[in-house]
């Protein structure tokens, strides 16, 4: 196999994800290169199949084929000079994976720092990373006084290329910090890499991990919760992470937050099959312990059958204190016994640390309310007799029915049936009825019953309060036409002439039942004058503002919605109160501000948690949080939110709902870079879709699939999928989406380097365009797109005279159609490549406005060709324009 092909074998491993498919990717290629005469490329293959083992969750691999670099280096250093930095920076890894195995002689341990030592001197390398592997060690025995001086020459010796990274160093400063009871100085320490730019792929999670218990620790709460959730969200994918699992654990369990603890234990807990190391199997079977200990549930196991949480537990607290003991036999120590003691036996920090917004919310809301008293109402001698109807009828009017209950059943206790007259009859066939409210027909007849006591006695306002009541109860019951023939005259009737304290009560019921009939707006003028009238009770007020917010919406009046929803917020009761905010929360979003969406839709959560007949309502509210999250730039937040929403809205009465989690998790995990999980959300969009779906969505979602493959470097998966996501348009008669789509494709084959096929896709958009309006905006942008991207691929191509010309064409169509930036870029791109002076640069510079990002790319070309030109001063004082 010759030098190139290893080559791109070797790229191609590499840009694998890490994991045992990279190694084994590497592994093919250090093979290969040892059966060739390659011997400088398998030292460097070996070098990257080191790295890979480390972070892919096999470090015990490592550690052969680095000593077979060692062996080579020494044997002739001088053919490997080239790679020196990168054999230096894999030596990092040994000192520390050989201090997680326990069948590692500590001896050996040392001798690879003295080792590391000796070849830094050597190179005239900082001693600060041997300090920093000196310091490893020490910590890992137990061995304080040591640790504390190479802490301190750490931390003193000046940095150098081999030094961990700007995230990675400070982070085991921190712990050292933490561990030796400096949580402050740890947290001051951690400010400024956190502040800064993170480039290496452990950052910032390993940091922020780090700080857990310093956050705590400083009451600093908030960033202890949005530590876990940003650090676990970025780890909970990645090999060889076990033993941080385990930091997050007792984070977890020791901040009431033990549900979670035990969402972490069982999503990792087939992990410790095959742990990455000793340490992190002994870490995490620790942390898993104490979190079991504080709950009483059936923990699920994979391929094993659910087991009780306090028998797991003791059964892992077991072998941690196994695996503890045998690296204190190793270490001659008794240090991680004890450190493995402190965690199983550790106290919790808080008694609750909310991880979210809406559980602080729940949390207070719970903390704060005291016990509801009753109202106190004057206490005398029991009624006798009708006096117990008297009684009911008057709490039933106040809102105190379980009394007015208990009074209508006292009176049919206390009064034979041969001595009720036929009013008291009527009476408690009216409280019967009340009392059946919501159970169908059975109300019905309890009050038709009474209808013809009322006739029969002249009893006129009775009578036409059970019209009422029956209209409302048919309504119900999804008799609208019966209903309305049965109670509007009466409910007129009773608004106008009831006692003064009911007549509202008449009013609502209308108003529901003409909103029924779909009168929408004869309900909503009922809804307004109940609403203005002064003497309506400020409950009933509230119920009608929610009705009224509820009537508005599908009438796409939203302003006079909020207002509506706002009033309805008065109401006392909680469930109400938290489908109202909901209500809301979903109104602001549509008038463009989820900003003042999100708090509403936060405590629409908050006052729902904890109903069991809640659930629906919450996944939808958290639906409705996690799109304001993501159109508050938020996507963190938009996931978590959605991934809670997600379970509940599964049920296939609500694919409708679930799409929209999905769609919205798609947008969240594209926005965080989770390009994995985008995708995944788009193919299981795609694959529960409904054969009636309209196909400018399906063409949507395709085109979405596209873009993500595109991002991923599936390039030419990519070039599929616009293309059927052009075929959706095309059915759905879009032609200005179908030119889209095409050029998209056209794109990703340039990326792929299939340049015949840009060409064919192109020309296969050209008549698309040619049947439509010329002079239409979108028309044009697409013209103009076509020739830009053949631009693109002519300069791609080496072809500049030929770029130019479609540059040009391209900067006409979109002068014609006003599209300034993209016509910015056209002419960029021929003053770059067709002029030799300044004279059209200085002219594109001097029109954009300036610290745009044009005019910044527009001002370097200018001092690049004023360079060119010898004119050095000017391009000097251009530069210090741009920089300053």
């Amino acid at each position: 196999m010759t030098e190139d092909e290893l080559i791109e074998r070797l790229n191609a491993a590499m840009s694998t994800p890490y994991g045992k498919a990279r190694s084994a990717l590497l592994e093919d290629v250090v093979r290969r290169a040892d059966a060739s005469t390659h011997q400088e490329l398998a030292f460097y293959a070996r070098l990257v199949l080191v790295t890979a083992y480390i972070m892919g969750a096999e470090p015990r691999k490592s550690l052969v084929p680095f000593t077979r670099c060692v062996t080579d280096w020494d044997a002739d250093p001088a053919k490997y000079q080239a790679h020196e930095h990168t054999f230096l920076w894999c030596f990092k890894y040994v000192p520390s994976t050989l201090s997680k195995f326990p069948e590692v002689s500590l001896d050996q341990t040392y001798a690879v720092v003295d080792d590391m030592e000796r070849r830094w001197r050597a190179g005239g390398h900082s001693m600060q990373t041997v300090h920093h592997y000196r310091w490893l060690v020490a910590d890992h025995i137990g061995d304080a006084a040591t640790a504390a001086e190479e802490f301190r020459l750490w931390s003193t010796t000046p940095r150098d290329d081999l030094s961990d990274c700007i995230g990675c160093d400070p982070t085991a400063k921190a712990q050292h910090l933490i561990e030796v009871g400096q949580p402050a100085e740890a947290v001051a320490l951690a400010a400024g890499v956190l502040d800064g730019q993170l480039t290496c792929n452990e950052q910032p999670q390993q940091m922020l991990t780090a700080l857990l218990p310093a956050y705590v620790a400083e009451g600093m709460y908030s960033e202890a919760a949005e530590a876990h959730r940003r650090a676990y969200r970025k780890l909970r994918s990645l090999p060889g992470e076990l033993a941080t699992y385990a930091d997050h654990i007792i984070f977890c369990a020791r901040t009431g937050n033990e549900t979670r603890a035990v969402e972490l234990i069982e999503r990792h807990l087939g992990e410790l099959a095959d742990p990455p190391t000793t340490f992190a199997e002994m870490r995490f079977a620790a942390a898993a312990a104490l979190a079991l200990s504080r709950v009483d549930l059936m923990i699920r196991r994979p391929q094993e059958t659910d087991i009780a949480s306090g028998e797991l537990s003791a059964q892992l607290a077991a072998r941690a204190l196994e695996l503890a003991a045998q690296f204190d036999v190793r270490n001659s120590t008794g240090h991680q016994s004890a450190v493995i003691r402190s965690i199983l036996d550790a106290e919790p920090w808080v008694e609750y640390l909310p991880l979210s917004e809406t559980a602080r919310r729940a949390y207070v809301r719970a903390q704060a309310s005291a016990p509801v008293s009753e109202e106190v109402v004057a206490v005398g001698p029991d009624p006798v007799g009708s006096g117990w109807l008297d009684k009911a009828e008057e709490d039933w009017q106040n809102d105190r029915r379980d009394q007015a209950i208990a009074a209508w059943q006292a009176f049919a206790d206390e009064v034979p049936e041969q001595e009720r007259s036929k009013l008291d009859q009527a009476r408690l066939l009216d409280g019967r009825g009340l009392s059946l409210l919501g159970q169908g027909e059975a109300a019905l007849d309890a009050w038709r019953e009474a209808l013809a006591l009322y006739a029969e006695l002249g009893e006129e306002v009775r009578l036409l309060r059970d019209r009422g009541r029956i209209a409302r109860a048919l309504g119900e019951l999804g008799q609208i036409a019966e209903g309305l023939a049965t109670g509007e005259e009466p409910l007129r009737r009773l608004i106008a002439n009831d006692e003064p304290r009911r007549r509202g009560g008449w009013q609502y019921s209308l108003a529901t039942l003409l909103a029924q009939a779909d009168r929408v707006e004869e309900a909503l003028q009922e809804l307004a004058n109940l609403r203005s009238a002064p003497d309506t009770e400020d409950e009933l007020r509230a119920a009608a503002g929610i009705l009224q917010c509820n009537l508005l919406v599908p009438l796409e009046r939203l302003e006079e919605a909020e207002s509506a929803a706002t009033a309805g917020l008065a109401t006392k009761h909680d469930v109400p109160r938290s489908f109202t905010y909901r209500q809301r929360g979903w109104i602001r979003i549509a008038l463009d501000r989820p900003d003042e969406a999100v708090p509403d839709l936060e405590e629409a959560i908050a006052l729902a948690i904890g109903d069991p007949d809640a659930e629906i309502h919450i996944g939808l509210c958290r639906l409705e949080l996690a799109r304001a999250y993501l159109f508050t730039g938020r996507a963190l937040e938009a996931a978590e939110t959605g991934e809670e929403a997600l379970p509940v809205l599964r049920d296939p009465a609500l694919a409708s709902f679930e799409a929209d989690v999905r769609g919205v998790l798609m947008d969240a995990y594209r926005a965080l870079g989770e390009l994995d999980q985008a995708l995944a959300q788009v193919r299981t969009l795609l694959a529960a879709t409904p054969e009636d779906v309209h196909p400018q969505w399906l063409g949507n979602l395709r085109q979405d699939e596209g873009l993500l493959l595109e991002r991923m470097d599936r390039d030419k998966e990519a070039v599929d999928v616009f293309l059927a996501a052009a075929e959706h348009f095309e059915t759905a008669e879009l032609p200005v989406a179908y030119v889209q789509a095409v050029r998209l494709a056209a794109q990703s084959a340039r990326y792929s380097g299939d340049f015949d096929l840009v060409v064919q896709l192109l020309d296969r958009a050209r008549p698309v365009l040619e049947s439509l309006p010329s002079a239409d905006e979108s028309v044009l942008f697409q013209q103009a797109g076509i020739h830009w991207d053949l631009a693109i691929l002519k300069m791609q191509q080496g072809s500049v005279e030929e770029a130019l010309a479609e540059a040009r064409s391209a900067a006409q169509y979109y002068e014609r159609g006003g599209y300034e930036g993209q016509l910015t870029n056209a002419r960029l791109l021929i003053a770059e490549h067709g002029t030799t002076d300044e004279a059209m640069l200085q002219e594109i510079f001097e029109g954009l406005p300036t610290g745009d990002e044009s005019w910044y790319r527009a001002g370097w070309l200018l001092v690049d060709r004023l360079r060119t030109l010898g004119r050095p001063a000017d391009a000097d004082a251009l530069e210090n324009r741009l920089q300053a």
